[in-house]
């Protein structure tokens, strides 16, 4: 699979697309994506759903990185219909 920006995994989570960031630490298989090895979004009739993994979220806070993987799907440009945090 070819490798993307995360901003582009992000993208290809929304549109159920599969897609891997270019580090390989940014991943989805279109219908739940990860932060590493960390599941940190799934999809759940229809809707995008994202566990907030930040120092205020309510999964607690993991990585710099995961945090900023997060922080990408609290709103994704150009789609109209976004995820939902909890």
């Amino acid at each position: 699979m070819k490798r993307v920006t995360n901003d582009e995994v992000a993208q290809a989570w929304l549109e159920g697309r599969e897609a891997v960031s270019h580090t390989g630490n940014f991943s989805t298989d279109g219908k739940k994506i990860y932060s590493y090895e960390l599941q940190i979004g799934d999809t759940s009739d229809g809707k995008k759903i994202v566990r907030d993994y930040t120092a205020k979220g309510s999964y607690g806070f993991r990585s710099q990185t995961t945090s900023c993987h997060v922080g990408l799907l609290r709103w994704v440009p150009g789609h109209e219909t976004q995820p939902i945090i909890i």
